[in-house]
């Protein structure tokens, strides 16, 4: 399985007052701020090392009614070596990964482990993409 290790957790927010509403009260800076189209999600990297928090404002598509609209908790991501090597393995034990290949979102690859395999947890799967020169 390799080396995985917790990346960050994804909550998502309503709009940008309630972003900057709970960097205020956590005492987080806003760090990488990247929009994703696949998702139709602007994703919002706190600052710092080790794990951090994205929060993730949907502009649109299935996430805006994430939780009747309200945001909340939405997974925790899990960052691995390879990707395609560890969703192979997983469809080999008959996990079926929510997306057919994985999605590209800027410095990161990523997939996602339905809940239905997790007891109710959504598992981002992700691997950092080098940068390109």
């Amino acid at each position: 399985m390799g080396n995985a290790r917790l990346h960050h957790v994804g909550i998502i927010v309503r709009d940008e007052a309630q972003l900057a509403l709970l960097l205020s009260v956590l005492g987080l800076g806003e760090g990488h701020r990247q929009f994703v189209p696949e998702y139709e999600a602007e994703c919002v990297f706190t600052q710092g090392s080790g794990a951090g928090i994205e929060f993730i404002i949907p502009r649109g598509g299935k996430l805006a009614g994430f939780s009747k609209g309200l945001g909340g908790l939405h997974h925790i991501a899990i960052e691995v070596d390879d990707l395609a090597a560890r969703s192979r393995e997983l469809r080999a034990a008959g996990v079926e990964l929510l997306e057919g290949a994985a999605v590209e979102a800027g410095e990161l690859r990523i997939n996602f482990v339905p809940p239905v395999y997790t007891r109710g947890v959504i598992v981002e799967l992700v691997e950092r993409v080098p940068r390109s020169a």
